[in-house]
């Protein structure tokens, strides 16, 4: 129930930011930045890696989506409410977990599309190309009563 509530609250945001960006909160910012490139699993195409720098303070959560489009372009569509009904590819997950003591981590999360599914979308692999990453985390800054810190933005996939 939490989860659907989190990704509810997710999908509802309509706060964008961009890669690395940061906001202060009542310990401290909350910030994320995504490093390289989202890298497919070699052995299920449906599967990505994410390597992201974060810091986030007391209880935290993590929603992190990659989604294609059918040409896998930089399609600013992707950045609009509903897009998962354009998507050509959409690998997701709230089950990641992340350290929210107040210190920077580096972490590799991992995106795939079991539940995906919950929305009717089908499974399709994610190419080579460019993905709308979205990065929503939850912390004491960003309780779950409000809009999430979202670091947003095209990354490559490949």
């Amino acid at each position: 129930m939490k989860k659907r509530w989190v990704l509810a609250a997710v999908v509802a945001a309509t706060a964008a930011g961009s890669f690395g960006a940061t906001s202060a909160g009542a310990d401290g910012p909350t910030q994320a930045n995504a490093i390289g490139q989202v890298r497919i699993d070699p052995n299920d195409p449906t599967v990505a890696y994410i390597k992201a720098e974060y810091r986030c303070h007391g209880e935290g959560a993590l929603w992190i989506s990659v989604k294609q489009t059918a040409d896998r372009s930089k399609d600013a569509a992707l950045a609009e409410e509903g897009s998962s009904e354009i998507s050509a590819a959409w690998s997701m997950s709230h089950r990641n977990p992340v350290t929210c003591d107040g210190t920077t981590h580096v972490q590799t999360f991992v995106v795939d599309q079991v539940e995906t599914s919950m929305f009717g979308v089908p499974r399709r692999p994610l190419v080579d190309g460019f993905g709308y990453v979205q990065f929503c985390l939850f912390d004491d800054n960003y309780p779950g009563d409000m809009a999430p810190y979202s670091d947003n933005g095209f990354m490559r996939v490949g």
